[in-house]
């Protein structure tokens, strides 16, 4: 996601400076509070000391598809913050993720 994932607004560029400095948070990010909705794995992300930034008006957010589901990597304080899996229709919920080779981007 970080590496091919697209902003869900025109508006905010994303340069490869920015992408790498996200990839450098990935080995100490951690799966924090689950999604309370009961129809997606959708999880909210810490640091390695258990923090999660707060929300802001200025996130980033990346996005891909995935059968049935849109796939949404959140990004407050230029920190990684929340992974999302939204569900396409109110029928359809997801147990967990869908493998990263049945994503397609937006490219």
């Amino acid at each position: 996601m970080i590496e091919r994932g697209v902003t869900m607004d025109d508006d905010i560029a994303v340069s490869d400076a920015d992408r790498s400095r996200w990839l450098t948070q990935v080995p100490h990010t951690r799966a924090g509070r689950p999604c309370g909705c009961g129809t997606c794995p959708s999880i909210g992300l810490t640091d390695a000391d258990g923090s999660t930034p707060e929300l802001m008006d200025d996130r980033v957010v990346l996005q891909a598809s995935a059968t049935g589901a849109l796939l949404l990597l959140f990004f407050d304080e230029d920190r990684l913050s929340e992974l999302e899996l939204a569900p396409l229709s109110d029928k359809t919920s997801f147990n967990e993720f869908p493998h990263p080779d049945g994503l397609n981007f937006f490219e």
